[in-house]
């Protein structure tokens, strides 16, 4: 890790990656040196599980734990006394497979990473009737040092009583371990009696630690079973040197936890967002946690206070005296929520205040504490971060404290662009407590500038994964792994930082090469350990960049490596069926990582027909946009429940513009025949970020596109995916899978595969469904004829959460859109003497200038059909192609080509 300070400045500047602290192979924690306790969750059904057996071995803070009852990985399946162990694959793949055997009935069984904000993996669990299933799950994982200590921890929350459970953990570190203690225990035990429960056991040696809880219910069901969290803590001899490095085979892991060092003086900026959105008990858990932490100030501490909404407000500059504490108390106390939020604004004042600041050895932070989407001044979050990482030069660290509904995906990406780490806050829990025990872990800066060189000529550097903290805090840890090169004899690291009294060179002495002790861990746990940093740093790496093709890269290489050691991530899942069960699914993936099980393009229709039910909620709780038949639109905009609907013909060929953005779909309309007026959409254009699709009704046209946008016609299948050269992380993944984006076929032909990120599947022959990602977006694609025989397309948008607020098009527009209701319903009578239902609705309409104007239009209660339900849609009817609805003049909306 390099530093790059400027003279001037305590900041320190990473070069690398960031590590990404998400979970992988059942590991259930973020990873990094200010998390402070693990989240694996072990969840039952209710009146399902009976007994449920945890065993964990540890060592060297690499965790094993088995889990015998209803859980998961590698998920070996007992049915009926035989046992069965599932496959790790690409996640829609595992879906996928899971459904289709759901389907016909068979014993099948799934496993996903559900969550990042709180790990949580998913089991799924299809049973034939009077089955019984036993699970086992194996996970992996880092135990992480907070405040001094390892923490390990099991969530239990069955969702019913457990009678019966055990828990087993046997402990072995290199150094002694000087002190455990049981934080919490699943029965509640820390703060009542639960009868039926025994803890035992205790050392076996110096580095040597055999734990074991016991709770039986009483047979008079007298007890009331387990529900809560195991957490042990355990601390092991201090050292102040360059740390622990532990090599087996060619693989190291690299510990370094110094302690006995003076703290360094902080100075803090305390960023606080007193908008209105605040005044719902969030800025008063914030107050009441900010001030014991002020209080804990060292006298040579220094700290800002910056509140911000619509404005940001310097509320005073202060250092650790009593005095000055007390006042800027009092200032803190009399913050109340009003106004706006302008995140951007308020990041880079806080930088600018920070880079003014001027002490010397001073360890320079920002902390955050925000609820909210910014929704004042510049809102775009890639502009935000953009101006925020331009602005930060000095690299000084950004830490993020997310209450509840604020943006965590913009504030991780600012952190850890930045050198920190977002932290979200539970709203369910004491939130002032959580704020307080986090802030206690960046409180105390012993070095700045970590820097840790390991020699080329013994380590590939290609293959090297550092922290995202180029700061060390006392009680913590960072870790590092890599690969040492053919014939290397050691790692011989040179650990140097700046400290209280100047540069630091560290020597590294501790050097252990033994093999486990544990037979469990004798498949090399240095090589699943790197396996496991190098995958969350891939898809950390993905998460940041900002260049598509790059960011398919990072999910294609880690997507390698997860399938290799058998990871559960959010790219992979893992899927028991019983034996006899079929799989009946082509994807890219699939072809390069698994066995090949190949069937004929019109299973696929049959084989799909379950997928509208497996992507998220629709659109605001199921509500479809639509754009189909002669066509006419229904589309929902916020403030008004009920769906606007309203026509909007072009000339015979005229190219329409539906959804602009990076993301954009067009459609090419056709005359009807005998009715020129009257045009049907006839082809469809999507482009979504990389991949570019076409669809006519009889015919599906694929091109991925490569940097400088031209599709990629690669098909060369002479190379092989080379699983065990594992050191260079490059891979020709997306040579390989870019053979599946040239494609011009049929309907039947083109279903049933992932191109780039983006999913095409078949539903009763004439619904093509095209998702993106993890459920990021979800569109349909209907084909019917007239009763002249003349065949047109629908389109949907039946979910979506990648387009921006600056999304365009005829519907892409009420994405943001606003409507309100004036008047209510009135009777009036229509053109042909009849009467209608007529309401008058004001519209916030977008100019050129992307300013905001409101106009009102009248529309009538009617109703629209959809092809895609085949149902009838209430509406409000706009007449005059949308007229006074849509922003702009109709012309705006035509295009000179369907690419365009």
């Amino acid at each position: 890790m390099k530093d790059n300070n400027d003279p001037g400045s305590s900041c320190s500047s990473t070069k690398g990656s960031k590590k990404h602290r998400r979970a992988v192979v059942g590991e259930a924690e973020r990873w990094g040196l200010l998390l402070a306790k693990t989240t694996r969750r072990v969840r039952g059904m209710a009146g399902v599980v009976t007994s449920l057996k945890i065993n964990t071995k540890i060592e060297h803070r690499y965790a094993i734990t088995q889990v015998t009852s209803a859980m998961r990985n590698p998920l070996p399946q007992e049915v009926s006394g035989a046992n069965y162990t599932g496959i790790i694959r690409e996640k829609s793949v595992s879906r996928r497979i899971y459904e289709m055997a759901k389907k016909v009935g068979k014993t099948t069984g799934l496993l996903e990473h559900k969550d990042d904000a709180i790990q949580k993996f998913e089991a799924s669990i299809n049973m034939v009737s009077h089955g019984t299933v036993t699970f086992h799950i194996t996970y992996e994982e880092l135990v992480h040092r907070v405040d001094g200590s390892y923490l390990y921890s099991v969530h239990i929350h069955p969702g019913h009583r457990i009678p019966s459970a055990e828990i087993d953990v046997h402990i072995m570190e290199r150094e002694a371990i000087i002190d455990y203690k049981f934080l919490e225990l699943p029965g509640q035990e820390m703060f009542s009696h639960n009868p039926g429960t025994s803890v035992q056991g205790g050392p076996m040696s110096l580095g040597e630690l055999h734990l074991w809880y016991r709770h039986e219910d009483p047979h008079d069901n007298s007890g009331r079973g387990i529900d809560g969290v195991f957490t042990l803590s355990y601390t092991t001899t201090n050292h102040t040197d360059g740390g622990e490095v532990q090599r087996v085979g060619n693989y190291f892991a690299h510990y370094f936890s110094p302690e006995g060092l003076l703290k360094m003086p902080t100075h803090t900026v305390f960023l606080i967002d007193v908008s209105y959105s605040m005044n719902d008990g969030k800025l008063d858990s914030l107050k009441s946690a900010l001030i014991p932490i002020l209080r804990g100030m060292n006298s040579e501490d220094t700290f800002e206070l910056l509140a911000f909404s619509s404005d940001v407000v310097n509320v005073g500059s202060f250092n650790g005296r009593h005095k000055q504490i007390k006042n800027a108390i009092r200032k803190v106390r009399r913050l109340v929520s009003m106004g706006y939020s302008n995140l951007n604004a308020a990041i880079l004042q806080a930088i600018r205040t920070t880079n003014n600041f001027n002490a010397h050895q001073a360890v320079k932070q920002i902390v955050i504490f925000t609820d909210g989407q910014s929704n004042n001044g510049v809102v775009n979050p890639e502009i935000i971060r953009k101006n925020v990482r331009e602005a930060n030069t000095y690299r000084c660290p950004i830490f993020s404290f997310v209450f509840g509904s604020a943006d965590l995906k913009l504030l991780t990406h600012i952190s850890e662009d930045n050198v920190g780490i977002a932290y979200y806050l539970n709203y369910n829990s004491d939130q002032a407590a959580q704020i307080k025990d986090f802030y206690k872990q960046i409180s105390k800066p012993l070095i700045s500038g970590v820097d840790i060189n390991y020699p080329e000529t013994n380590v590939d550097p290609t293959t090297i994964v550092k922290p995202g903290l180029s700061n060390y805090y006392s009680g913590g840890e960072l870790v590092f792994a890599g690969l040492l090169r053919p014939g290397a004899t050691g790692v011989n690291p040179i650990v140097s930082g700046v400290g209280r009294d100047g540069p630091y060179q560290f020597p590294v002495t501790r050097l252990d090469s033994r093999q486990p002790f544990h037979t469990s861990l004798r498949e090399n746990f240095t090589a699943r350990l790197w396996a496991y940093l190098i995958v969350q740093d891939l898809l950390a790496r993905a998460d940041l960049s900002e260049n598509v093709t790059e960011t398919q890269q990072f999910h294609a290489q880690a997507l390698q490596i997860a399938l290799r050691f058998g990871f559960v991530t959010r790219l992979t899942s893992l899927v028991v069926v019983y034996p006899d069960d079929e799989y009946v699914i082509v994807s890219s993936q699939d072809e390069l990582h698994h066995e090949r099980n190949w069937h004929h393009p019109n299973n696929y229709e049959s084989s799909f027909s379950s997928f509208r039910r497996l992507g998220r909620s629709n659109i605001r709780g199921n509500k479809t946009i639509i754009a189909d038949l002669d066509p006419h639109f229904i589309v929902y905009a916020q403030g008004f429940n009920l769906p606007l609907c309203f026509n909007f013909h072009g000339h015979n060929g005229a190219y329409m513009n539906l959804i602009r953005d990076p993301q954009s779909v067009n459609g090419q309309v056709t005359s009807r025949i005998s009715h020129p007026k009257m045009t049907y959409f006839t082809t469809l254009f999507l482009r979504l970020n990389q991949v570019n699709i076409t669809i006519t009704p009889d015919r599906l046209e694929v091109d991925c596109l490569g940097d400088d946008g031209t599709p990629q016609r690669t098909n060369n299948q002479n190379s092989n995916f080379q699983d065990d050269d594992i050191n260079s992380r490059i891979r020709r993944f997306n040579d390989e899978a870019s053979k599946y984006c040239s494609l011009n076929s049929t309907w039947k032909e083109g279903v049933g595969r992932i191109y780039g990120n983006v999913l095409i599947v078949l539903d009763k022959k004439k619904n093509l469904h095209v998702t993106i990602g993890d459920g990021l977006a979800h569109f349909a694609v209907v084909r019917s004829r007239n009763k002249l025989g003349q065949r047109f397309l629908g389109f949907y948008i039946k979910d979506q959460q990648i387009l921006s607020p600056l999304t365009h098009g005829i519907i892409g527009q009420f994405t943001t859109k606003t409507v309100k209701l004036i008047s209510p319903t009135r009777i009036a009578a229509s053109r042909n003497n009849s009467t209608e239902s007529t309401v008058k609705v004001a519209v916030n309409r977008r100019n050129r200038r992307n300013k905001y104007r409101p106009s009102e239009v009248s529309g009538i209660l009617s109703k629209r059909h959809s092809l895609l339900d085949q149902t009838n849609v209430d509406c409000i009817h706009i007449r005059g192609n949308g007229k006074g609805l849509l922003d702009g003049q109709p012309r705006d909306y035509l295009l000179n080509c369907l690419h365009c």
